[in-house]
C-alpha cells in the first residue's frame, strides 16, 4: 500500500453497526460482508476518509499491537476492500488531518481485522429493481432500461 488515503466507496456501499458488528452491503455486487473488533474500528474510520498511517496509530493507540504487525494488517485489509470495491482512494478534498492519537494504557486485546464475505444473496439482491432506477430516484428509469424496455 502506498501514503494514499481510503474512503468508503458510496453510494454503491451501505453500512450499519447491529449489535456490535458491522453488516456491509455492495449494492453493485450484491455481496455482503461483516466484521467486528479492530475492523469495525477501522471502518469507523475510513467512513470519514484515512490514511493507512492513520489506521495504523489507530490500532496502536486503542489495542495491544506493535506498530509493524498493525501496518501489515491495515496492508491487507485495505487491499481486501480494495479487492471488493469496498473503499477507494481518497481525494484530499474528502479528507482531512486527523489528531495524533495517545496510545491509552488500557488498550483492548488485538486481533488482527477482517472482512467475512457472503453472496448468499446476490442474486435476490441483484434482482431488486433499484439497480434500474436513475439518480433522480423511482420512478425515473435509467436510459438503457428505457431502451431495452
Amino acid at each position: 500500500m502506498g501514503k494514499g488515503a481510503w474512503i468508503v466507496n458510496k453510494p454503491a456501499v451501505v453500512s450499519e453497526v447491529i449489535d456490535g458488528e458491522l453488516v456491509v452491503m455492495n449494492l453493485a455486487t450484491g455481496n455482503y460482508f461483516s466484521s467486528a473488533g479492530t475492523g469495525a474500528h477501522l471502518w469507523a474510520l475510513l467512513e470519514d476518509g484515512a490514511s493507512e498511517e492513520s489506521l495504523v496509530a489507530a490500532l496502536v493507540a486503542r489495542f495491544e499491537v506493535e506498530g509493524a504487525t498493525a501496518q501489515a494488517d491495515v496492508s491487507r485489509f485495505v487491499a481486501e476492500l480494495l479487492a471488493a470495491s469496498l473503499v477507494r482512494e481518497a481525494v484530499p478534498a474528502e479528507t482531512s488531518p486527523r489528531p495524533a492519537i495517545a496510545a491509552d494504557p488500557g488498550r483492548d486485546a488485538y486481533a488482527a481485522p477482517s472482512m467475512s464475505v457472503y453472496s448468499d444473496m446476490r442474486d435476490l439482491l441483484m434482482f431488486d429493481p433499484i439497480h434500474d432506477v436513475a439518480d433522480e430516484g423511482w420512478p425515473s428509469l435509467k436510459a438503457e432500461v428505457k431502451r431495452a424496455g
